[in-house]
């Protein structure tokens, strides 16, 4: 029985191997549940909005609009342009809205927000854009 048992463990080792890390990374994720892969599915549906500031300047003011909501970062990645809140008042504390960045250029930046849950979006949306107008087009 030991036998059969280490072969299973060998064949699923090597079909991960041979899946590529890119998947495999993605799937522990999933299962792990701190997979963005269904906020950028839904993005089609995101409330949107464009300053004219850097991408770093509207990351800065992001995350800075974040901590004074009270969010709880759950996954942040300023490479791939995206951070993960949760804690949203009013919500499950699990509920996760997406906010991900899009360089149009370098003085453009849009910010989508997305999530599974589209009244958690709405009321992030409300609280982060309100905070970003002022910081981010105040004369």
């Amino acid at each position: 029985m030991k036998h059969r048992e280490m072969r299973v463990f060998a064949v699923v080792i090597l079909s991960l191997t041979l899946a590529g890390c890119a998947s495999v990374a993605e799937v522990g994720k999933t299962f792990w549940g701190s997979s963005t892969r269904e906020m950028e599915k839904r993005r089609v549906d995101a409330i949107t909005r464009t300053y004219h500031k850097g991408y770093w300047e509207c990351m800065e003011a992001v995350l800075k609009a974040v901590e004074e909501n009270h969010y709880l970062i759950f996954q942040k990645d300023e490479v791939r342009g995206h951070v993960v809140v949760m804690g949203i008042p009013g919500y499950i504390n699990t509920t996760e809205v997406g906010i991900f960045f899009v360089e149009i250029s370098d003085n453009e930046v849009r910010i989508e927000l997305s999530s599974l849950s589209t009244n958690a979006k709405r009321a992030v949306a409300k609280a982060l854009f309100k905070d970003l107008d002022k910081a981010l087009t105040a004369p």
